[in-house]
């Protein structure tokens, strides 16, 4: 049997490392979302732990989310990222299962649904996943665009800064600089890189 190189197992510790930063943030996002909703929250730090103590399988916790979640695509397709490879949630699943539920509603008599699909966080998390994929050979640019968020996120940067470093960063990636103005606030917005 072949032992792994050094590369291959520093290379899955980093690899670990982003992916529990990447929980971590979507941890954050969901506690600070479900502000108001606590029972919500609390309920789902319950379905991690019986998953992760295999007490749920991957399609029950997968059922469970999606349930407690109904409405927030956002914040389902966001917990992929602690799902095993090859069995993450799908956009047109989801998207299936929410036309699905409208014709219930609608058939049963009700009105359309009023839930208003989260847009932006969708469109943010698959730009970031845009980055990390375009980055995958040097993931050194893929966690600095990580901490510059984190550092705007804790105040300690301000958006022009941001903009700045990041246009740095991308400097030869025009395409996801251009992308990464739609999240800046329209005061901040360089003219540069305004559509």
């Amino acid at each position: 049997m072949k032992r792994p190189t050094n590369a291959a197992v520093q290379k899955a510790s980093t690899d670990d490392a982003l992916r529990k930063q990447e929980a971590l943030t979507y941890l954050r996002e969901l506690k600070e979302r479900l502000k108001d909703k606590k029972d919500t929250y609390d309920e789902f730090l319950e379905i991690m732990k019986e998953f992760k103590a295999q007490r749920i399988d991957t399609e029950g916790v997968i059922k469970r989310v999606k349930t407690i979640f109904k409405g927030h695509k956002d914040l389902i397709l966001g917990f992929n990222q602690f799902l095993p490879k090859g069995h993450e949630i799908r956009v047109e699943d989801v998207e299936r299962e929410e036309r699905e539920e409208a014709e219930r509603v609608k058939a049963a008599g009700g009105g359309a649904p009023s839930a208003k699909p989260q847009v932006e966080f969708v469109h943010a998390i698959s730009y970031v996943n845009k980055i990390k994929t375009r980055f995958q050979n040097d993931e050194r640019v893929y966690k600095a665009f990580l901490e510059i968020l984190n550092m705007y996120r804790k105040n300690l940067k301000s958006i022009s800064q941001v903009y700045e470093e990041v246009a740095t960063l991308f400097r030869s990636h025009n395409d996801l600089l251009e992308e990464f103005t739609y999240f800046l606030p329209d005061s901040t917005t360089p003219a540069a890189g305004k559509k």
